[in-house]
């Protein structure tokens, strides 16, 4: 077994959270809470400087912060004020204290401190708080998704939370990513004016923005930064490295783009990043950042996808070099191979292809026609048929191949989740919708037929001779004209698949076993790594990763 670790030269601390005060913004990332002065680069700072911090806020005098289920109070110099038990049992997304009262979002809704705990403001289970904004006479949240239909939305109260307003975004993955008193911004329809009207859908996902107290709107838009300012000031520029950012400020010596990948600094005239991040957690590199996924593209090529970039290896993964991508950061999820040699990536808010096996990667501009549904985000693909067909949370869309911008939704099919998709040998495609099971698409008659009542919550499916073979949560399932359970008998929790033309890999969180295509018998493989989360199988060995290391794995003669 060898680890891969040149790629640990690129990883960066993920940033969590920003904090602008005045031209100073403070960071809070996994390698501790930082500093960034102008003209400089992030420092590590505070009481708060070698700890994971993962939500920031403001506080009279200076600060609140969460680590992990505690907050901590701050002050202008990041010396601890004093520290408390968050609400008990919950994950704290986000804080404020801006009035002097800690308020904290969680997955179940908004909470407040009190002398002897915490008091609920608003929301319940299952309602997401991702962004709190204390303005004056007005409290506003950013909620992920709440209620029956789980969608994203605005909650708003003019008297510190005694009662509330709510707006609903529209669609599942239309969040709103910034609102003050004048603007809103939301993932899907960008910044308008609340006195105004939602525009169109963008073709880039909005991941980030600020908005000023001049009323300038700074978004960013895909690879794309756009400042809209009084008096028709416009400026927008374009790097890869700023694209998924989720925090982005306007300073006086550039644009302070941040998130997943880092920090760093933008000058849009020039064009130019320069790398803010780069001493933060040095001496812990190697456990920085997650390793996500990995990729086997053609030729012995793997493609591995990560939170600080997109990484191509050409020599069984003992080497890594950053892809020439759109986009730096590609949070895939699936991908599949044309019958030209393209190969289609799967994000879950951009479609990317390349025609250069896996070294460049371009972004697919979807062109929805006009009046039909949003996809929201998308889930899984697969491609029969000439066409490419793409599982979202609004429902199955498809685009032909040699067009794959025209993207229209497939009417045939419920405008439900889509947990899973693939392409059957008969010309057909398994469909696996969120709540009412699987499903046989023919595309050539447009006919929709149930075939199991079988849950299959975020499955990955591959193909093992005449079968599908799919990984659904702790069960391994068997599709023909039936499914029936294929588990080996020593698995245990969650599990994984891979496969390609030889062989079919499965795994759970300690084992893993492997086979030839089409036929019965699974063999255990030795020395498995724990915690396995994505696997890419080679001619004669397998790349693994856990999020914190990619490891190679020679395969057995008789595997």
């Amino acid at each position: 077994m060898t680890v891969s670790s040149n790629i640990d030269a690129f990883a960066r601390a993920e940033v969590k959270a920003t904090l602008r005060v005045g031209d100073r913004v403070w960071l809070a990332t996994e390698a501790g809470l930082c500093r960034r002065d102008p003209g400089d680069i992030l420092r590590p700072a505070g009481a708060l400087a070698d700890a994971s911090v993962q939500a920031l806020g403001p506080a009279p005098g200076g600060m609140v912060a969460a680590v992990g289920r505690e907050i901590v109070l701050l002050d202008g110099a990041g010396a601890e004020r004093s520290r408390r038990a968050g609400p008990a049992g919950e994950k704290i997304a986000t804080v404020s204290a801006a009035a002097d009262r800690i308020l904290v979002g969680t997955k179940n809704g908004l909470y407040a401190a009190q002398e002897d705990g915490w008091v609920r403001l608003f929301g319940g289970a299952g309602c997401e708080v991702i962004g709190i904004h204390e303005l004056p006479g007005r409290l506003i949240l950013r909620i992920k998704k709440q209620g029956d239909r789980r969608l994203p939305a605005l909650a708003e109260s003019g008297d510190g939370g005694a009662t509330w307003t709510m707006t609903e975004m529209g669609h599942y993955g239309d969040v709103p990513v910034a609102a003050d008193l004048r603007h809103v911004v939301t993932r899907w329809h960008g910044a308008f004016r609340r006195d105004g009207r939602r525009g169109g859908y963008k073709k880039h996902p909005i991941t980030a923005a600020e908005l000023a107290a001049d009323g300038t709107v700074l978004v960013l838009d895909g690879d794309k930064a756009e400042i809209v300012g009084p008096g028709r000031r416009h400026l927008e520029a374009f790097h890869p490295a700023i694209a998924e950012a989720e925090f982005v400020h306007l300073l006086p010596d550039g644009i302070l783009a941040a998130g997943v990948q880092g920090a760093m600094l933008f000058d849009p005239l020039r064009g130019s990043v320069v790398d803010l991040a780069e001493a933060v957690g040095a001496d812990r590199r190697a456990r920085l950042g997650k390793r996500k996924k990995l990729f086997a593209l053609d030729r012995g090529a793997v493609l591995a996808t990560c939170s600080f970039g997109t990484f191509l290896s050409e020599d069984g993964g003992a080497t890594w070099r950053p892809a020439d991508a759109e986009w730096n950061v590609l949070d895939a999820e699936h991908i599949a191979r044309a019958p030209d040699g393209r190969w289609f990536l799967l994000c879950q808010r951009g479609l990317f292809v390349s025609a250069t096996n896996g070294a460049r990667w371009d972004y697919v501009k979807p062109k929805l026609p006009a009046g039909v549904r949003h996809y929201g985000e998308f889930r899984t693909l697969a491609i029969a048929a000439e066409r490419l067909w793409l599982g979202t949370k609004g429902g199955l869309f498809a685009a032909p191949l040699a067009d794959a911008e025209r993207l229209a939704p497939v009417d045939a099919v419920p405008a439900a989740a889509v947990e899973a998709l693939a392409p059957r040998r008969e010309g057909t495609l398994l469909v696996g919708l969120e709540g009412q099971g699987l499903f046989v698409f023919d595309p050539a008659s447009g006919s929709l037929a149930p075939l199991a009542p079988q849950a299959v919550h975020e499955a990955r499916i591959v193909a093992d001779g005449d079968r599908l073979l799919a990984a659904v949560e702790d069960r391994l399932i068997a599709i023909r004209a039936d499914v029936a359970d294929a588990t080996p008998a020593a698995a245990t929790g969650a599990i994984g698949i891979a496969a390609n033309d030889e062989r079919v890999l499965v795994w759970d969180r300690k084992r893993a076993w492997i086979k030839r295509q089409g036929e019965g018998d699974w063999t255990a493989l030795a020395g498995w790594p724990e915690a396995a989360r994505s696997a890419a199988l080679l001619d004669r060995a397998v790349l693994v990763t856990d999020r914190t290391r990619i490891v190679a794995m020679a395969l057995p003669d008789a595997a």
